[in-house]
């Protein structure tokens, strides 16, 4: 006797081993698609037939059902379909939350921009899951984010123009991860430094900067943008002192909205280094070439250019000027970005 237990998510492929056991006769329980009988002439349902005369062979894809069981405890072989890889639940997600797009009268209405108010609800809920330290928080507030990942999906699937899948957003995904960390992925043995350089080198090559404040997201909190901003600065060399005081200096006060207030500040300030890097980039190729026909990367900006270049900037000193990554020779607040912040600078 023996027992053949298919895969229920994909119940017409059939382990290899069981082949050969198919040619005679076979019974199958009744959840097995109808591709069975008409596959194979002498399968027929487990409950037809003599009971006292079963056929040799039983197909199923139900390990609780009682059949099987009652085979199994008799003492029949099994052969079962392979382990499924990790990933496979995301499959039946996938599934799910095409059946809800297309029949949910709630989620066949939405859009990406209706579902903003969500991912950003769901983005704060995750993070507090990840302060709180409760492993079961965490994993069910990382499947609500991973909704807002497959509705959207799902939603530019629908869209007329430019549509897209979730597997072109894995697919994308692949192929930016393996053009940034190849060495990690072919299994090199490489230092944690020289990992972040591959991937800063290999991002910069993807996406050049006109401006070092290019690819700022501004739609993030006012705070972690000024962070974002400050840190941008530091690393184009500009001098600490010329960062105004209402960004690095957040007053809050209750007639005030110190929100809107910083953002305001920083998005200025952003507008400021763009003007001063256009004023730059004119001084060094001179009247004689035109804009639109300077193909020059900016480069590394010295303080002397920012400071001569700045609209309000401080006298020139002679002495060395502290960044904003210095400070007594340590890094200051506004040090390099971390991997994770290097990471989310993507998009």
């Amino acid at each position: 006797m023996i027992v053949v237990l298919f895969d229920p998510r994909r119940p017409s492929l059939v382990p290899v081993e069981a082949i050969e056991h198919l040619t005679g006769e076979v019974q199958y329980t009744e959840e097995m698609p109808v591709a069975v009988p008409w596959s194979l002439p002498a399968a027929r349902p487990v409950h037809s037939g003599d009971p006292d005369a079963p056929a040799p062979v039983l197909l199923s894809s139900d390990p609780e059902h009682p059949a099987v069981t009652a085979r199994l405890a008799a003492g029949a072989r099994l052969i079962s379909a392979p382990e499924t890889p990790r990933g496979e639940r995301l499959v039946d997600a996938v599934a799910m939350m095409d059946k809800l797009r297309t029949a949910g009268p709630w989620e066949s209405e939405q859009t990406h921009d209706s579902l903003r108010r969500f991912l950003l609800e769901e983005t704060y809920e995750l993070l507090d899951a990840v302060g709180s330290g409760n492993a079961e928080q965490l994993r069910d507030e990382l499947g609500d984010v991973l909704l807002q990942v497959l509705f959207h999906a799902r939603i530019a699937e629908d869209a007329p123009q430019s549509a897209f899948t979730i597997d072109d957003v894995a697919g994308a995904l692949m192929r930016k991860l393996g053009n940034r960390v190849p060495g990690v992925l072919a299994g090199q043995s490489i230092s944690l430094e020289e990992q972040l350089a591959q991937w800063e080198e290999r991002k910069a090559a993807e996406k050049p900067r006109k401006s070092v404040m290019d690819d700022v997201h501004t739609g993030q909190p006012a705070l972690a943008l000024a962070q974002k901003v400050v840190a941008r600065a530091g690393k184009a060399g500009l001098p600490a002192d010329l960062i105004p005081d209402e960004i690095t200096s957040v007053s809050v006060s209750a007639d005030v909205d110190a929100e809107s207030a910083l953002r305001t500040a920083v998005l200025d300030f952003v507008e400021t280094v763009r003007g001063v890097e256009r004023s730059i980039a004119a001084a060094r190729r001179g009247t004689g070439v035109p804009e639109e026909l300077d193909v020059v990367p900016l480069g590394e900006i010295s303080e002397r250019e920012w400071r001569e270049h700045w609209p309000t900037a401080a006298p020139i000193d002679d002495a060395p000027q502290q960044s904003a990554l210095e400070t007594d020779g340590e890094a200051g607040p506004a040090a390099e970005e971390s991997t994770a912040d290097a990471a989310a600078d993507d998009a």
